[in-house]
């Protein structure tokens, strides 16, 4: 009988260990509460053996197995009790977590809501960019024998917006270092090319006539010159509607394939750009920081992003950071750690220092795994 009911309370404390191993599926906890029911049933297995086996083998009246019935029964009934309140703490702590998971799963989407949100007003920013612009129609007027004998060109208003924008002010930007290191070949003083470059790019953002393009290493004087040639260069394309678009440059023919008034300034549609692009960047970083996503998703969510700018786009990212004007992308590892410029198309990128080159220290570090820095791949 005593064995009996030793394998019978076995039985009922290891039904409630594999319940909670149900329960709960995490080894930790099943080890403990295992630990806890296993020192509790040796306590029961040493007080019963001792005190009642003894008895219960020798009765002949069953009838006074009753007293010990009561006290197997007055053991159990305490550890049952306590191992009830194991599992209701337990059922909380679970409730707990499995809250928390929820509110955790709220904020994501919380933040996945803001996020695409964000990434769908760069797309109204890309697609609302315009230039207006012009370009010439030729019209021939033919005789009856169909022979030409006279032709007109007329102006027609031409406009380019959208992803286009960022092509033609590539051109723009290249062509406008061109006539400057054209322009410094003459001067009494040799600049270095990138305070060259850092000119052109400010006379790109601001425009030929702005303030703003002083630059401390530079004299005023050559700044003043530069800015009369350039407008003699914008004003000759002007009338010709585009037409005149190839100048004698330094050793080499300077392309200006564009079709709007070349060095006026873009600076209204850049600005809010960048501003923008820069805060979607900042703000899914941050969330990172905050523990709501890990870097691994950071990756994820800023690829989206940057799937949606085209190789053009991220040439002149590159350029306006390397320039100093978006030099803050930098210091959070926005466009390293994060591979805001991993489609940079690297054999586009002139007169500005190779971003292989630029950025060595960062690739030397690149752990296996970590994937390259740049599409076209990290070295030479």
């Amino acid at each position: 009988m005593a064995l009996v009911a030793i394998i019978f309370s076995a039985i009922i404390l290891l039904s409630i260990i594999l319940g909670w191993g149900l329960l709960f599926k995490t080894y930790s906890k099943l080890l403990i509460a295992a630990f806890i029911l296993l020192l509790s049933f040796l306590v029961l297995l040493f007080f019963t053996t001792i005190h009642s086996i003894d008895v219960l083998d020798n009765a002949k009246d069953y009838s006074k197995i009753g007293p010990y019935g009561d006290y197997i029964g007055g053991i159990l009934n305490p550890l049952i009790a306590v191992f009830a309140v194991f599992a209701t703490g337990f059922a909380f702590y679970a409730q707990y977590e499995a809250n928390k998971q929820v509110q955790d799963q709220f904020k994501i989407q919380q933040f996945e809501n803001q996020f695409f949100e964000m990434l769908r007003l760069h797309k109204e920013n890309v697609n609302e960019m315009k230039i207006t612009g012009y370009d010439s129609v030729i019209q021939e007027t033919l005789d009856n024998e169909k022979k030409v004998v006279q032709i007109v060109r007329s102006h027609n208003t031409k406009i380019i917006e959208g992803r286009k924008v960022f092509v033609s002010m590539v051109v723009e930007l290249i062509s406008c270092y061109e006539f400057l290191e054209e322009i410094n070949s003459t001067w009494n003083v040799r600049y270095d090319p990138i305070d060259l470059l850092k000119l052109s790019y400010r006379i790109f953002f601001f425009g030929s006539n702005s303030e703003l393009i002083i630059l401390e290493k530079i004299d005023v004087d050559f700044i003043d010159h530069v800015k009369i040639q350039l407008r003699k260069h914008r004003k000759k394309h002007r009338d010709s509607y585009s037409r005149k678009n190839v100048y004698q440059g330094l050793n080499k023919k300077i392309e200006l394939f564009i079709k709007y008034s070349p060095f006026t300034g873009h600076e209204n549609r850049l600005g809010h750009y960048y501003r923008h692009l820069y805060s979607t960047v900042k703000y899914v970083v941050n969330k990172e920081r905050e523990g709501l996503i890990d870097y691994k998703q950071s990756r994820g969510y800023l690829k989206i992003l940057r799937s949606q700018m085209s190789n053009d786009e991220q040439l002149m990212l590159y350029y306006n950071y390397i320039i100093g004007f978006g030099k803050d992308w930098e210091n959070e590892g926005y466009l390293t750690k994060y591979r805001m410029l991993h489609n940079l198309p690297i054999n586009k990128v002139k007169y500005a220092e190779n971003p292989r080159t630029h950025f060595q220290d960062f690739i030397n570090s690149i752990k296996p795994g970590e994937g390259h820095l740049f599409e076209w791949g990290d070295y030479n």
